[in-house]
């Protein structure tokens, strides 16, 4: 089963949203990224048994994401719901919506063949439903899969083309971007084993940010294009303090799993890249401030942190002007 993703082409990266209605009136935990994530290995394990097993084994389950069910665009009622775990609503007249990203070839079919069947057989069951949540159960009205998306949550593109971006990316000796993080975010620290234990860091440190998207990138890239991000130069950036935080607009959140809760933080953070720039090569194209320029635009496909294929981390670049935190819906 190993051999399943031994990728030979540049791998290709969708972000799509899911609108749903519910069949009934009833209500939903606010935070529901463990129901939408059990629902789409469900599908998968319908689809391809092995497929679903290979990804539940270690950490691939990296390649892909999805997120809790969205409510509103206006993320503020939705996370003082999620702080207090203060079930919704749902209305048989309203739709709602999920994001889900793949980031590996071969699932992008998969799901495909799992939505024409499904659809063959609601074309004798109209009612059939598409999805249970918890108890809740919900019709698919339709999947957007665009990359004009006027909320900006979809869309599909190839690691080629992000490297290919990066590439023209210029920046001056303090160039800078800002980076949106859409739903609760941490990164675990220590050892349960050592010390005082693990821990959640509830900042979004530079030397967390990007070595977590690093190994994002070590996850999926084939061959052809995995040294154009290069490990050594990245880590010595940081350790040098080559991106610093010169402003955030970031809330303290915790969300409520089925069995616990969970510490991290919401919000916007700017970080400036500074430099001057190193000469490239035909071995090394991109210069270390557009290697990181890529991992960050990376982050909308693959997540920040931890927990990203339960609704955590959904992450992307924005313009530094942006400051109001709006969900994919």
């Amino acid at each position: 089963m190993e051999t399943l993703y031994a990728p030979t082409s540049p791998a290709r990266l969708y972000a799509l949203l899911l609108r749903l209605r519910p069949l009934q009136q009833g209500t939903l935990m606010p935070f529901s990224g463990e129901l939408v994530h059990g629902a789409f290995m469900a599908w998968l394990r319908a689809a391809a048994p092995d497929v679903a097993n290979w990804l539940h084994e270690g950490q691939k389950r990296r390649l892909f994401t999805c997120s809790s069910l969205h409510f509103s665009p206006s993320m503020q009622p939705h996370l003082r719901a999620e702080r207090e775990n203060i079930h919704l609503p749902l209305d048989p007249q309203k739709t709602y919506t999920l994001r889900l990203t793949l980031l590996l070839d071969e699932l992008f079919p998969l799901f495909y063949s799992a939505l024409t069947r499904f659809s063959l057989s609601r074309s004798t069951a109209s009612s059939l439903p598409f999805i249970q949540l918890g108890k809740q159960l919900f019709l698919l009205e339709e999947i957007m899969l665009t990359n004009d998306d006027t909320m900006g949550w979809t869309g599909f593109t190839s690691l080629s083309t992000l490297v290919e971006e990066a590439q023209q990316k210029r920046f001056g000796r303090e160039g800078a971007f800002t980076l949106e993080f859409a739903s609760l975010t941490s990164f675990n620290r220590g050892n349960r084993k050592v010390g005082y234990g693990s821990s959640q860091v509830m900042l979004p440190l530079p030397q967390f940010v990007f070595q977590n998207l690093l190994r994002r990138w070590e996850d999926i890239a084939p061959p052809e294009v995995a040294p154009v991000i290069q490990r050594e130069r990245i880590e010595s950036y940081l350790e040098q303090d080559g991106i610093v935080i010169i402003d955030y607009d970031l809330t303290a959140h915790r969300v409520h799993l089925t069995t616990h809760q969970l510490r991290g933080f919401v919000g916007t953070c700017t970080y400036q890249l500074r430099g001057p720039d190193e000469p490239t090569s035909p071995g090394a194209p991109l210069t270390v401030r557009q290697q990181i320029y890529l991992l960050a635009l990376l982050a909308f496909y693959s997540g920040v942190g931890h927990k990203t294929a339960m609704g955590l981390g959904q992450a992307r670049l924005c313009a530094p002007e942006v400051k109001r935190r709006k969900s994919p819906a």
